[in-house]
């Protein structure tokens, strides 16, 4: 007798549910109602002489295509549809920002390290500098953010629910994200005004003052105000 391919209904269930699940167009309960449609029409195949696969296959095909899926509940979901990403490209936004600075950072700082490893010039300083503002610029510290986030943050379940608990708290996530953009801001600046420009372009030391700080600093309570609106209206689109 032939050995038969093994097929595991449940992983293909959950398959199933994840590719629907890419989508914005559908909530948690939606999958959730999905599934739970798949799977009475699979069992209720398994009245005949069908296998695993075959009754999968069948009750997916009667469940409807993907696309069909799709706008049938993105027309119930369609609040929701547009505020998700709207959601994330404000997210996205203050990110870049905070790597823009992360990258000033560490390029003072790595310079600073150069100058003192340097110290006999037994190395041209032109390229090392040239090396340091390759190693940290914008691109560079983005993917290696990615790389941590992907492998050192996301897998840790803890720290995944903390950021999905941060995202059912509107107030708490826009205050977590203009501090977050205005500290290292500020940092930055001080560093690069203070220390990099003086010392490399022979300007004077940066002197801060509280006005021209606060209206640097507007950008991000704008951004703040409006992540916590379309954060706001995303909640209350899903809990329609």
């Amino acid at each position: 007798m032939a050995n038969e391919t093994s097929f595991d209904l449940n992983a293909a269930i959950q398959r199933w549910r994840e590719n629907l699940g890419q989508s914005p167009a559908f909530r948690s309960e939606n999958l959730n109602e999905l599934e739970s449609h798949l799977r009475d029409s699979v069992e209720s195949l398994h009245t005949g002489r069908l296998s695993d696969e075959e009754a999968f296959i069948i009750a997916a095909k009667r469940m409807g295509t993907g696309k069909a899926l799709e706008g049938e509940f993105g027309k119930l979901n369609g609040a929701a549809v547009w505020f998700e990403p709207a959601l994330w490209i404000l997210l996205a936004t203050q990110l870049w920002s905070v790597i823009r600075s992360l990258s000033t950072i560490g390029l003072c700082v790595g310079t600073w390290f150069v100058r003192i490893l340097n110290w006999n010039h037994a190395v041209s300083e032109d390229w090392l500098n040239a090396v340091v503002g390759a190693i940290f610029s914008p691109l560079v510290v983005a993917i290696v953010a990615a790389c941590i986030w992907r492998n050192f943050v996301w897998r840790r379940q803890r720290k995944a629910l903390f950021l999905h608990k941060l995202l059912q708290h509107p107030v708490n996530l826009a205050l977590i994200l203009f501090l977050f953009c205005a500290l290292f801001r500020v940092a930055a600046g001080y560093l690069f005004r203070g220390w990099y420009e003086p010392m490399f372009y022979h300007t004077l030391g940066y002197n801060p003052q509280i006005g021209p700080l606060i209206i640097q600093l507007y950008e991000y309570v704008i951004l703040a105000a409006l992540t916590y609106f379309v954060a706001r209206k995303r909640l209350r689109a899903v809990a329609a």
